[in-house]
């Protein structure tokens, strides 16, 4: 009996250099808008300071758009098609849900242990309390983290960077590099791994199906259950 061989990623025209170029554009946005939210910690209080982080927080997602813009598929004369932004998803849901229990289930399991460990600085941290503090900044909160950074993301890490690593080294060296770029991305110690394996789940998803549109619900769902635990919880 012939095994049944995984689907290979999209052939992306962009290179390991334009994936560099579109990495070191998104870091010094990054820097920039962590300055920038700095000066407005200084300057700004209460409600307006939340408004403008969160504001600074839809931005910077839209850095990885710009990012992938300038280095990707535009770049070559594609269309955004060839990030695996295909029309639907392509009979994935059923994964895109498994897959996003598996990465559930991951959370709960790694912050029990942790609590169990008494290893409190490794805890997952909750939402920044900005995106609960008023009717403008769970607007935001919601379009930031539930809307925008699953597209975002999934497209910057998955569409973009993951199809140039693995051209380059493999898919399952190029998954583990995007995976733990993706980790570092959250800048937490405490999302480092269930980021890393989530990033590895959403890798295999995306080129399982071929749509980027299963990763991007899978994400999405992810998401939108930690920003409905965080409005619970304020």
């Amino acid at each position: 009996m012939t095994p049944t061989r995984l689907p290979s990623l999209p052939q992306a025209p962009w290179s390991l250099a334009d994936a560099t170029r579109g990495l070191l554009l998104v870091l010094s946005v990054a820097i920039l808008f962590v300055l920038a939210g700095n000066a407005l910690h200084s300057v700004l209080s209460g409600g307006s300071e939340g408004v403008a982080s969160l504001l600074l927080l839809l931005a910077l997602e839209g850095s990885l758009l710009l990012a992938v813009a300038l280095f990707g598929p535009w770049k070559y004369g594609r269309s955004w098609a060839s990030l695996g932004l295909v029309s639907g998803l392509k009979g994935g849901t059923p994964l895109a849900l498994a897959v996003f229990g598996g990465i559930f289930l991951f959370s709960v399991a790694y912050t029990l242990l942790v609590r169990f460990l008494s290893l409190e600085a490794l805890l997952p941290p909750g939402l920044p309390e900005a995106m609960s503090q008023g009717a403008l900044q769970r607007a935001l909160g919601l379009a930031a983290t539930v809307m925008a950074a699953p597209l975002a993301e999934e497209v910057f890490f998955r569409g973009f960077l993951l199809p140039a690593f693995a051209l380059q080294w493999g898919f399952l060296p190029g998954a583990v590099l995007t995976s733990s770029l993706f980790a570092l991305s959250h800048v937490s110690l405490g999302l480092l791994l269930p980021a890393f394996v989530s990033g590895l789940l959403l890798a295999w998803l995306y080129r399982r199906t071929g749509s980027l549109w299963n990763c991007v619900l899978a994400h999405g769902i992810q998401n939108a259950l930690a920003f409905g635990a965080a409005l619970m919880g304020s």
